[in-house]
């Protein structure tokens, strides 16, 4: 094994290093984007199909969902598969730029780019996100290594190659369309510099569009998915593209990207240890390139990287840039290949790699300790990565019977999170409802995870219904971010003295779990709390009414004189019940003021959401029930 392809299999496994050490302390985070790639991979693996793009979320493109089809199917709907994924695309990414790095320089300085690229904190903390984004620098390079290999050879397999990869980019990331037409670009041109190659470039060209074919066809018959995402965030001023082009001046080396998700700590796209590398790489680019040509090529590749960010909002966008880490790592490596030189030449041979490598030693310490402690103990990384969710799933996988119902709140059963994170729970059935509106409470012991920072009144809220015991709460601080309980049904609530159960449609039985006042004044607010179970699998989403009937009733010609419809608990629809579970809610019934003294009728009754059909009761030709006859009063001074 030669020199350079010992030094290439340390820097791998140094890069993998930096990257892989976030695996362990990242099993407990998922962001929301991260967990939609987790429930369209599940449902890939549920139901394969062949498919150029993902609608969810935005719209996607769908080939990292494919990617992650082996890891999910090996580890499971956790973290730690979608980010071993991540981590294994961000090595191979090194491997392909030590390829494009001996394209454009010599094999020792390729060596010194994909060293800049291990080390580079922006791409080590890339490489453990387990966005689509990911791949872009890895097949974008791989396209740009093959397409120059291909012009330097001539050889047929290196444009096939090459148009592989080219057309497998269309379904990386959105950003990498400049990426692609990047590539159109140097295809057009050797076409008119160099006849010699023209089969070559045709074979490349062709390659490319065959693959391409599926996304096109996608997009004719579906082009608001495709656009929805560029439309949405694109500016639409000349001021804000130069207010973009200001913010990424400073992001070079001052501040990057702030959002936390993307760029830890906001730290610059060139890391500060490696500055003087860089600089000298850009100084002295036009002696350390193969051909003059490849020093316009990086730059216009710089060029169409930073163009997603510049031309929509939120920038400096290190997501929408991704593409940038690729020839920031070339001058890099260029500059630290530049410095050995100069060394070399004073006369000090055999220490001329120590400085560049220190720099480079003190770039890697400063990017392990920014992703690895700096980033995890960060104030907005816990809500952004959805730990308190993550956390909670993990303590449930590990100590909570395979029996018992599960249910988060705030949250919704469609939250990516939630629907990735009920996979790897499974037996157990996962619910998730927003308890500011609604509870659902099973028939047995149930386990109930409630962000406390959120809804810290959650465990009072559920106590009527419920005996609650603790069973375990944030441990990094107080008062808790979420807390994990154990509620076991009172008796009295799944056999309640109040009312007799109704029927409606043989599909949704309703109780009245509170007594009802007999008497009230008006202007004043009657609050009904009922409870409201599935006999069926339910098929549609439904809302309650509450009304108000004097005598006659509107049925008869009177008037209806309140009424307080609601959705039933629209975080928990009722498609997702179960047959074993009472959705409880609570419905206002606002008395009017000038409501003249007398007996008036509370009436209740199930239709389809938001004004479908009312469901008739059991048994009957009637569609609503007389919950209680009330007494209404005239105010006092009235």
């Amino acid at each position: 094994m030669t020199g350079s392809y010992r030094a290439i299999l340390v820097i791998l496994l140094l890069g993998a290093f930096l990257r892989w050490s976030g695996l362990g302390p990242m099993s407990d985070m998922l962001s929301y984007d991260e967990a939609y790639n987790g429930v369209d991979t599940l449902s890939l693996l549920r139901s394969p199909r062949l498919t150029p793009f993902l609608p969810a979320n935005h719209g996607r493109e769908s080939l990292w969902c494919y990617i992650l089809i082996p890891f999910v199917a090996i580890w499971g709907a956790r973290p730690f598969a979608l980010r071993l994924a991540a981590t294994m695309m961000g090595v191979l990414t090194m491997a392909a730029t030590y390829r494009l790095g001996k394209e454009l320089l010599s094999r020792s300085a390729a060596c010194w780019v994909t060293l800049a690229l291990g080390v580079s904190q922006w791409h080590v903390h890339q490489s453990r996100t387990a966005l689509r984004a990911t791949l872009l620098p890895l097949i974008g390079t791989l396209a740009f290594a093959a397409l120059l290999k291909a012009q330097r050879t001539n050889k047929l397999s290196q444009w096939i190659y090459a148009g592989i990869w080219i057309g497998l980019l269309t379904y990386t990331y959105f950003s990498a369309v400049l990426w692609i037409l990047y590539a159109l670009i140097l295809l057009v041109w050797w076409w008119f510099s160099d006849r010699g190659k023209r089969r070559g470039l045709v074979t490349t060209f062709l390659v490319a569009v065959l693959l391409f074919l599926p996304m096109l066809a996608y997009g004719i018959t579906h082009p608001q998915e495709i656009f929805q995402r560029p439309e949405a965030v694109r500016v639409s001023t000349l001021n804000e593209v130069w207010n973009n082009v200001r913010l990424w001046g400073r992001a070079w080396f001052h501040q990057g990207d702030p959002d936390a998700r993307y760029n830890p700590i906001s730290r610059p796209v060139v890391d500060s240890a490696l500055i003087p590398a860089f600089l000298v790489g850009i100084v002295g680019l036009w002696w350390t390139v193969k051909r003059q040509w490849h020093v316009f090529w990086i730059a216009g590749l710089i060029l169409v990287s930073i163009l997603p960010s510049l031309l929509t909002k939120d920038a400096p966008h290190f997501l929408r840039a991704v593409g940038l880490i690729i020839p920031v790592a070339l001058l890099t490596g260029a500059g630290a290949w530049q410095l050995e030189r100069v060394i070399r030449r004073l006369g000090v041979r055999k220490w001329a790699p120590v400085f560049p490598l220190i720099l480079f030693v003190i770039g890697g310490f400063a990017t392990y300790h920014d992703c690895n402690d700096r980033w995890l103990h960060h104030p907005e990384v816990f809500t952004l990565m959805e730990q308190h969710a993550n956390q909670a799933a993990n303590f449930i996988k590990a100590s909570v019977e395979e029996e018992s119902p599960v249910y988060f709140s705030p949250f919704t059963p469609s939250h990516p999170v939630i629907a990735f994170r009920s996979a790897d729970l499974a037996p157990r059935p996962v619910g998730a409802f927003d308890s500011h509106f609604c509870l659902a409470i099973a028939d047995v012991p149930a386990v109930y995870v409630s962000l406390t920072m959120y809804e810290p009144e959650f465990q009072q809220t559920l106590s009527p219904w419920a005996e609650t015991t603790v069973l375990t709460q944030d441990p990094a601080q107080n008062p808790p971010r979420y807390t994990v309980f154990q509620a076991i049904p009172r008796p009295e609530f799944l056999h309640g003295p109040f009312q007799a159960k109704i029927t409606f449609g043989e599909a949704v039985e309703m109780h009245s779990l509170t007594p009802v006042p007999a008497t009230v004044e008006a202007g004043s607010t009657i609050v009904l709390n009922l409870g409201l179970r599935a006999l069926r699998p339910l098929d549609r989403v439904y809302s309650v009414f509450v009304h108000l009937y004097g005598n006659p009733t509107p049925y008869e010609g009177g008037p209806l004189w309140a009424q307080g419809d609601n959705w039933i608990c629209p975080s928990y629809p009722s498609t997702s019940w179960r047959m074993d579970e009472t959705i409880v809610q609570s419905f206002r019934l606002a008395i009017p003021t000038d409501i003249p003294a007398g007996r008036y009728l509370i009436a209740v009754g199930v239709y389809e959401a938001p004004a479908g059909a009312r469901l008739p009761i059991d048994g009957t030709q009637t569609d609503f029930f007389v919950l209680r006859e009330v007494e209404i009063q005239a105010q006092p001074n009235s």
